[in-house]
């Protein structure tokens, strides 16, 4: 036989062995792998909410996002201590907004709120007649008292209301909720201590999210049976 016919295919198997030699993975296959970047979808029913406390952060390291808090789930993650992302280090925080878990930006956030209330005369008995009680009013800061609900609270007495109107005097009771509108607080009864400050306190809260807003004391001292002095508003 011819030596050439023998060799010249022994040749070419040699060079497809060389050209096409690969090591398999061990599954047999070769695989390729390429980063790809984690993208965490919320359903839109993780999100729903009625107030800020429901919402928290979705993810464990470096939220993107907001959930309510039923919808969250254990972490059992250890995260870098960098700042990343727009709730890291006070960036910003989860709020409900327009029913809705959102991340509310530090520079969006709600402004600082307070209540302050003044009151007269200083001192006051039912037996006076230049006023029906002792009347308080409410000054607002941060926020308009006609959108928020206040609440009123006496340990004694009953509140009044007396109106420039017609100047009728109506009792309200004890406790008593309106939009922050003047109110007076007066007593009928002899007291069973005269040791006993009365303690009043108001608290303006926001109907839609059930946040307070605010809140301020006005304690009555008693002089006698049958008169209160202001002694302190904070």
């Amino acid at each position: 036989m011819n030596k050439t016919v023998i060799v010249f295919p022994v040749i070419c198997i040699v060079a497809l062995l060389l050209a096409g030699c690969t090591a398999p993975s061990m599954d047999g296959a070769t695989t390729t792998t390429s980063p790809t970047t984690a993208v965490t979808t919320v359903p839109v029913d993780n999100q729903t909410c009625t107030s800020d406390t429901d919402c928290v952060p979705a993810q464990c390291c470096h939220p993107t996002s907001c959930v309510n808090s039923a919808s969250i789930h254990v972490c059992n993650l250890l995260c870098t201590a960098s700042c990343e992302g727009p709730l890291d280090c006070g960036a910003g925080s989860c709020g409900c907004v327009n029913g809705r878990c959102s991340v509310v930006p530090a520079a969006s956030s709600k402004p600082q709120t307070s209540l302050q209330l003044t009151a007269s005369p200083q001192r006051y008995s039912p037996m006076m007649s230049s006023t029906v009680g002792v009347g308080i009013e409410v000054n607002a800061s941060g926020f308009d008292p006609a959108g928020a609900l206040f609440t009123w609270n006496a340990t004694y007495g009953y509140f009044l209301s007396w109106g420039p109107s017609d100047f009728t005097v109506k009792e309200r009771g004890n406790p008593v909720t309106n939009h922050g509108e003047k109110l007076y607080w007066s007593f009928i009864e002899k007291p069973a201590s005269t040791l006993e400050p009365v303690i009043i306190t108001v608290t303006a809260t926001d109907p839609a999210s059930g946040r307070v807003l605010g809140n301020s004391t006005v304690t009555l001292g008693r002089d006698g049976d049958f008169a209160v002095m202001v002694k302190e508003i904070r």
